[in-house]
């Protein structure tokens, strides 16, 4: 890890660092290896078992000697550190040893040579270099020892004259960028943060202020406002303050990409008024891939060929954060990916250089949150960052899925079917068989269907250990394997998959308590699921760690609930609450508790709710969208409904971005459509329809998670922790998606809309508590009749409909 020294001018670094840091040159690649730690950790093995060989056979043989070099460049003194693997005189010379492992067998290693072993030949060669300055005359030997039959390659690395100037040069390049960060800061540090728009919303001043102080004190803060008051200004104004004034750095988390454009544009506002920032939205690959296949491989992507040196050449990065007449710019990701399409580079990649220098990052919570996709430079140095999670009552389900992996015996036979064949694939198959009957194991013993165990009985944790390390060891085999010879398509790579989940299973078993159980499942599909029942274990060390935060949304009741669930402490906890400050007038709240919405009644009332859910629409001179508790109702009271011909627009379970924005796009022409959607998805958090965009939402039933085993046992955790099962394992995130969804409507002071709640379920006092304070619900079996006259002078879209 880097560590610069500002006042002292030095910086210590090790021989790894000298690889990674600097200007990265020449092509881009991509995977292969989980980790270099995992790396490392998987050869431990090897290395011992050669060593002790080589000490036995030679008195003078040295292991794991640590080197030390210093070198001054551009007035900073630079501290170099690396362990060599071995050193042992023969003859005239030192001989540097370096052991790496290999999947490969006796025949296909005997062909490895230096180009082969790119990075293992340079941290050889530095080595080299390091030590011959020191006056020492020195070659190399990298010892390539095959973990499938112990054959041992050795290869030969003579010194390179060229080595220690492209050293320097590379830390040279890396001071440069420091002190270039550096003048950054100090130029943020004295500017002066404007509002982002013309005039404060109501409340919006206050909110700004109270983040501000309670960021400054290191809080984490719990802030529920209600939609449309404007919340991403107010906390990025509060939350910028601080950090231009400390250096922080900022990371905008959503749990969508919709909700990102809103960030860009406030941040694009900031950057127009004259405020210095360099700001950048992460995409993920898939989205972004310019290549015809997701393959970071310079061989089979034109756009990782050269990548690094176009990038520099191009001035790329200059380019996306150019300076004019005082104004800096703020890409989106189109702009990204149309600049990197002029200049054939990747534009994840390039977006992820983007971020290293970055004073505000937007992304997704797998960012921050997900064990197997942090951002390094979050989980090397958290205190570096404050952190602002948007829609945060979506981040606990989530982290519980990250902290859930699963496998499947389909997923394993698939993939030894696919690489069985292949002979040069054996060390891989005979790992996935062993995973194979690890699974096997466990679902023969099984009475039942389905039946969960604790963490400690439901695996054995000494074999999970073993089987991730063997996947360690085969990592960057298994990327050489692939390249000479793929089996599967790049985005569903099986034995990737497989991997992943056995590290995923490896990590929960080293943080997992009480809280975490196992699944064992013979039917419908036979595997093993681990189930986090309490998103802390995972989310507090996070928290914990980051300099502040700043968790928002309009729905974060219960309080207590979501300061458990995030793993904050009470002492660095505070809570903020706004109320709306649009006049309720303009908001009508109807809860409609003649029919019942719950499953056993379904077939009964259908039909009623039916004509609710049409009488209404038709009553509403305007866009209106329904949204239902899942498909599965939606589709069943869809072909019921009886609409007068207004057009309908229809979510269905899987839309790309395009689909998503043409909806979007139509209805914010405000021509009378009906959204038909769901609770929880893609159109009921996030969207921003103000004026004739959205004047009603009807919502069908509450949309508490369907019971299974899974969800009674999070009951029984929440009940046994806090005494509140069916409310925190039902009741929280039901009826959070229903407050998200009837925030839909009413986006600025002049709007006027209603929100229509459908089940006698919205009348219990159980429900009613999860209502804004801002509501005025009333009592309305016919909630046509109940909205006459609440859009005075507004034509009937039905009546129009009907002219047509």
């Amino acid at each position: 890890m880097l560590r610069f020294d500002n006042l002292e001018r030095t910086l210590s670094m090790s021989v790894r660092d000298v690889l990674e840091a600097g200007a990265a040159a020449g092509d881009l690649h991509l995977g292969g290896v989980w980790s270099s730690t995992a790396r490392m950790a998987a050869g431990v093995a090897v290395h011992n078992t050669w060593q002790r060989a080589q000490m036995a056979a030679n008195d003078a043989y040295e292991k794991e000697v640590v080197l030390a070099y210093r070198v001054v460049i551009r007035d900073w003194v630079v501290k170099i550190t690396g362990r060599m693997d071995g050193l042992v005189r023969e003859g005239d010379h030192l001989v540097i040893e370096e052991v790496k492992s290999s999947a490969f067998g006796g025949q296909r290693l005997s062909q490895l040579t230096h180009a082969d072993m790119p990075r293992a030949i340079e941290q050889l060669r530095l080595y080299l270099h390091l030590i011959e300055k020191n006056g020492q005359d020195v070659v190399g030997r990298l010892v390539i020892v095959s973990l499938v039959d112990g054959t041992q390659r050795l290869l030969h690395v003579p010194h390179d004259p060229d080595v220690g100037p492209w050293m320097e040069a590379r830390i040279e390049a890396l001071l440069i960028r420091h002190e270039a960060h550096l003048a950054w800061q100090s130029r943020r540090h004295t500017a002066t943060l404007p509002m982002p728009h013309d005039a404060w919303r109501e409340g919006q001043a206050s909110m700004a202020d109270q983040v501000e102080s309670a960021i400054h004190r290191g809080a984490h803060v719990l802030l529920a406002a209600p939609t449309g008051i404007g919340k991403t200004a107010a906390v990025l104004s509060g939350v910028l303050r601080v950090a231009t004034a400390t250096g922080k750095r900022v990371f905008f988390a959503t749990s969508r990409t919709t909700q990102q454009r809103l960030v860009e544009d406030t941040l694009r506002a900031f950057a127009d008024k004259g405020f210095p920032i360099h700001a950048v939205s992460i995409r993920a690959r898939d989205k972004v891939c310019l290549n015809e296949v997701v393959a970071c491989r310079p061989d089979c992507c034109r756009f990782a060929r050269g990548h690094h040196d176009r990038v520099a050449d191009g001035g790329l990065v200059s380019k996306l954060w150019r300076e004019e007449a005082g104004l800096w710019t703020v890409p989106d990701p189109d702009s990204v990916v149309s600049l990197s399409q002029t200049h054939q580079v990747c534009p994840f990649a390039l977006t992820m250089q983007l971020v290293g220098d970055a004073d505000v990052v937007i992304g997704d919570y797998n960012y921050v949150f997900d064990p197997g996709r942090r951002l390094g430079a979050i989980s090397e140095s958290p205190d570096d960052w404050i952190l602002i999670v948007d829609e945060a009552h979506n981040l606990p389900e989530r982290a519980m899925g990250y902290a859930s992996p699963g496998l499947e015996r389909s997923l394993l036979v698939a993939a030894l079917a696919a690489l069985g064949p292949h002979p040069s694939y054996i060390a891989c198959v005979d790992l996935l068989q062993d995973v194979l009957a690890f699974l096997d194991i466990g679902v023969v013993e099984l009475d039942v269907d389905q039946e969960a165990y604790t963490l400690q009985d439901g695996l054995d944790a000494r074999g999970i250990n073993d089987l991730a390390a063997r996947f360690d060891g085969l990592a960057l085999d298994y990327a050489f394997l692939r390249h000479e010879q793929p089996v599967f398509e790049p985005t569903d790579d099986k034995w990737i998959e497989v991997a992943r989940t056995v590290h995923a299973f490896r990590q929960t078993l080293e943080r997992g308590g009480d809280e975490t159980v196992v699944i064992w499942r013979r039917e419908p599909t036979a595997g093993v699921r681990i189930l986090c029942r309490d998103s802390s274990v995972l989310l507090g060390p996070v928290f914990d760690g980051l300099s502040a935060s700043v968790a928002m949304s309009a729905t974060l009741a219960p309080p207590e609930f979501y300061q458990a669930m995030l793993g904050v402490s009470a002492e660095r906890t505070e809570q903020i609450q706004f109320e709306s400050p649009f006049d309720p007038a303009n908001r009508r709240v109807l809860v409609v508790p003649t029919v019942s919405t719950e499953y056993r009644h379904r077939a009964r009332d259908k039909s009623a709710i039916a004509t609710l859910i049409s009488e209404t629409v038709c009553a509403v001179p305007g866009n209106v969208a329904v949204f239902f508790s899942s498909f599965a109702l939606r589709d069943t009271l869809v072909p019921e409904l009886v609409l007068d011909g207004r057009p309908e627009l229809l979510q269905r379970r899987q839309m790309n971005e395009a689909e998503r924005a043409e909806v979007l796009n139509t209805m914010a022409r405000g021509e009378g459509h009906v959204l038909l959607a769901v609770l929880g998805g893609i159109f009921s958090e996030g969207v921003d329809l103000p004026g004739a965009g959205l004047l009603a939402t009807v919502v069908v039933g509450p949309a508490l998670p369907p019971v299974g085993l899974e969800r009674r046992l999070l009951s029984a955790w929440f009940e046994e922790r806090y005494g509140a099962g069916f409310l925190y394992a039902y009741q929280v995130p039901g009826m959070a998606r229903v407050v998200q969804a009837a925030g839909r409507v009413i986006r600025t002071p002049t709007d006027r809309g209603a929100i229509v709640l459908i089940g006698r379920r919205f009348l219990q006092r159980t429900y009613q508590a999860f209502f804004p304070e801002e509501w005025e619900a009333t009592r309305a079996n016919r909630p046509s009749e109940a909205l006459a006259g609440h859009w005075p002078g507004m034509e009937s879209v039905t009546d129009v409909v009907r002219a047509r």
